[in-house]
């Protein structure tokens, strides 16, 4: 049995075309570890409600109305887990850019559905999985092969982080240092506590934040405390989160 299924995850759905939002409806009922809590009709709406409400899962129509279902989800300072459904493939790439967990090609039927479904209750599982390990193991700081050797990098001396490729780019107080982990493999390694995602390329130690600049359109510019007082961007869509870390009105 799944490790989820004990849970009961919120579902939210913004589709415009009725008989594929009923299409949806049918295939949630027939799921007990998901519950329908909300439904979006267009863009705009969707980009309300789901600002004002955190849902577990949402199932989204790339070409909606008023606005296009990635540009709701770029919008969203926090993101949620998002299954794209549209007509058309070309989408494909973008849709999994954005960090989709899966791309559902219409008409698609209850089968393929499942499939979707199961890809998020995997997601769910080895997060909680993580937790769970970092509960009983925090760690003194970040573990890495190096050949045949186990480096260790003390949390407190990596000031950033950034992205090389299928590798990572740590900038610590001594230097910096490139180790065999994707961006997306050493945020889950590292203590949400300390560290906070401002760009799709740079993960920041937020002790070493001093300032927060705006720049243009809604994107702002981040000033850290480092031998090279470093400047780095933050995207537009981690603004807002960085700002309430950092209790910026």
């Amino acid at each position: 049995m799944n490790g989820s299924s004990e849970r009961i995850f919120s579902v939210f759905i913004a589709e415009d075309e009725v008989p594929a939002r009923e299409l949806l409806v049918d295939y949630l009922v027939t799921r007990p570890e998901l519950q329908l809590a909300g439904i979006a009709r267009n863009g705009e709406e969707a980009l309300v409600k789901l600002s004002g409400q955190d849902y577990d899962l949402v199932f989204m129509d790339i070409n909606l109305p008023r606005m296009s279902g990635i540009d709701v989800l770029e919008r969203l300072k926090s993101v949620p887990y998002v299954i794209f459904t549209t007509a058309y493939d070309t989408y494909a790439i973008r849709a999994f850019d954005v960090g989709a967990v899966d791309f559902l090609l219409k008409p698609f039927d209850m089968k393929r559905f499942n499939r979707s479904v199961e890809k998020f209750l995997s997601l769910q599982d080895a997060s909680a999985g993580r937790n769970r390990a970092e509960r009983h193991a925090p760690g003194i700081g970040l573990a890495y092969r190096d050949g045949g050797r186990h480096r260790i990098v003390p949390y407190g001396e990596i000031v950033y982080a950034c992205s090389r490729g299928k590798n990572s780019v740590l900038h610590t107080v001594s230097g910096a240092l490139e180790v065999p982990l994707m961006l997306k493999d050493l945020e889950i390694k590292i203590p949400a506590e300390l560290f906070v995602r401002i760009h799709k390329q740079h993960i920041v130690n937020i002790q070493f934040i001093t300032e927060m600049e705006y720049y243009i359109g809604g994107q702002y510019i981040a000033h850290l405390k480092d031998d090279d007082e470093s400047v780095l961007p933050v995207g537009r869509k981690y603004a807002a989160y960085l700002k309430s870390r950092l209790n910026i009105e």
